[in-house]
């Protein structure tokens, strides 16, 4: 039943009314599907762009947080949507690392069109204020001698936090305990309450708390420094080649006609360029990127390939 719904569905979009449909496109509202909590950053440039998008499209953007397994939960329904260009899924980088950590009942590869890369953005190392290390070279030195007694965070087992920790703890040869969190808010919490000492998190999400001195930065997982983590310097600085950036971006149902895909692409590189939304990335700490759907696809690509070598390397278990 399932097959010949699929093949019905098929043929209604490959067929000349296809372009029609393309045409009139949107009609009626389109839903975005987010994976990760309210207040996540995933869902603050989700919504920023979801606004603009609504704004220049003239239909509005339905926002639904569908939070589990890492963002799989969203990307599950959007892949199980209707390839009609009114179910998008906005998600962050963790999507190229999910297939080597999880069981997906569905080929993120094969069942989505990469739409657009919207921010790029990197990982900081931050810590609860009274913890002992104030630099990296600190932590390296304290966890080298207290060996499995410092308590670190991530959204879960092979999450973008959780990868950039193991890969810190194998260039550095040291060893801590790993405590999963629901997602960002609950981690930076439990930070902030001390249940933790360090932790991964993305600019967007830390900014704030230390600018008000609730977390302290001890290094930069990115390539490049942060101006507004001013003399907070790169784990690469100490370890060269470390890197651990993350990106954010839209994406559709595979088999979604190329006309709307082209429409939407076009619709959400404008949205990128509304000042709202650089205002946002820069107070933020995170750069702007947009591009066609093609370029996305090769991001897409590359960074599965990458995550897959680093999860072998590092010998991170899958998920139950």
């Amino acid at each position: 039943m399932h097959l010949v719904k699929f093949l019905v569905i098929s043929l209604l979009f490959l067929s000349p009314h296809s372009l029609v449909f393309a045409q009139n496109y949107p009609s009626k509202p389109i839903k975005m599907i987010i994976g990760y909590p309210p207040g996540a950053a995933t869902d603050l440039f989700g919504r920023a762009i979801a606004k603009q998008l609504q704004d220049s499209m003239g239909q509005a953007i339905v926002v639904e947080n569908k939070v589990g397994a890492a963002g799989t939960v969203a990307a599950e329904s959007v892949v199980r949507s209707l390839p009609d260009g009114y179910t998008i899924l906005n998600s962050a980088s963790q999507i190229t690392i999910n297939p080597f950590v999880q069981k997906l009942p569905f080929n993120s590869e094969k069942d989505l069109i990469p739409l657009i890369q919207t921010i790029s953005v990197s990982y900081v190392l931050v810590a609860n204020p009274k913890f002992t290390a104030n630099n990296l070279t600190e932590l390296v030195d304290y966890a080298s001698k207290n060996s499995g007694k410092i308590n670190y965070g991530s959204y879960g087992s092979g999450s973008g936090p959780h990868l950039s920790m193991a890969m810190l703890e194998k260039t550095a040869g040291i060893q801590m305990q790993h405590i999963q969190y629901r997602g960002s808010p609950q981690l930076l919490t439990a930070l902030m309450a001390g249940e933790i000492d360090i932790a991964f998190d993305t600019t967007t999400s830390t900014l704030s708390l230390f600018q008000s001195g609730k977390i302290k930065a001890l290094a930069i997982g990115g390539s490049k420094p942060s101006e507004l983590f001013p003399n907070v310097p790169t784990i690469a600085k100490y370890y060269p080649g470390y890197d651990s950036d993350g990106w954010q971006g839209l994406f559709l149902p595979a088999n979604t006609p190329s006309e709307i895909v082209k429409k939407l692409n076009a619709e959400a590189n404008i949205a990128l360029k509304n000042p709202v939304i650089k205002s946002l990335a820069d107070s933020r700490g995170v750069r702007i990127e947009g591009g066609s759907s093609e370029q996305f696809s090769i991001l897409f690509k590359k960074e599965l390939k990458k995550y897959e070598q680093l999860i072998i390397e590092n010998n991170i278990k899958m998920d139950n």
